[in-house]
């Protein structure tokens, strides 16, 4: 049996994506649970900061998804822990200052249009954590855009945020029974009082992560910010 403490929760189209951290002879990694019969799953009931009990073996998956396991049977949950320890273990595994070193390949801008990609042959791994200096998220088309600095200076722009917390976040309050101008208030709130909420966090973290293939590239994505989203945030705006 495995313990994975559930530390990524993404949500792209109906199913959602799970990433763990497994610690294995002193060593903090990585790991994607998947079900045997598809790449994500359809319902997943836990939160992040849950250490789940499950059994996990190998899986030949398409690089740089290096961190894939097939799950072989449920999710026990153990314990929980909180948010700032749950940011603790991620600053103990995979890291990167720079951007080559977040994937362990060339990062490349995409000329026909918005988003960053890498190839797939020649990224590493397809998960990092990084430490950032600014951080901007606005909606695009109500799709949440993110925008990073990273400690080596160097800017990745336009990334799609699939955090499944922040993107529930922006479904709440975008709904209809929030009343007029919803759009024009979730964006003074993001470009004013969210900047200060999650840059003074003293636990402000980002993981970034790799499409699957597509046309042979992958693509940038932002797994998982914190701090999460707090639900009395909407009575703000």
């Amino acid at each position: 049996m495995t313990k994975l403490l559930i530390t990524e929760i993404t949500r792209m189209g109906p199913a959602f994506c799970v990433i763990g951290l497994q610690r294995e002879n002193e060593k903090i990694q990585s790991i994607r649970p998947l079900p045997s019969f598809a790449n994500g799953w359809s319902h997943f009931p836990h939160r992040r900061g849950d250490i789940l009990e499950c059994a996990l073996t190998p899986f030949s998956g398409v690089k740089p998804h290096v961190e894939d396991r097939v799950s072989t049977r449920g999710f026990t949950r153990v314990t929980t822990v909180p948010e700032a320890e749950t940011v603790v273990y991620l600053r103990k595994s995979e890291l990167a200052q720079s951007l080559p070193d977040l994937f362990g390949c060339a990062i490349h801008e995409n000329k026909k249009g918005s988003g960053l990609f890498a190839i797939p042959r020649d990224a590493k791994r397809s998960i990092c954590g990084c430490e950032t200096q600014n951080l901007r998220l606005e909606l695009c088309a109500n799709e949440l855009r993110a925008t990073l600095a990273l400690s080596s200076g160097e800017v990745l722009r336009d990334l799609p945020v699939v955090d499944r917390d922040w993107r529930d976040f922006i479904d709440a309050a975008l709904a209809e029974g929030r009343g007029a101008n919803r759009t024009a208030r979730l964006e003074r709130f993001l470009n004013s009082d969210f900047h200060y909420k999650i840059m003074s966090c003293p636990h402000h973290f980002i993981r970034l992560g790799l499409t699957r293939p597509f046309h042979d590239l992958c693509w940038l994505m932002l797994d998982t910010l914190f701090p999460l989203p707090k639900h009395e945030w909407l009575q703000e705006f």
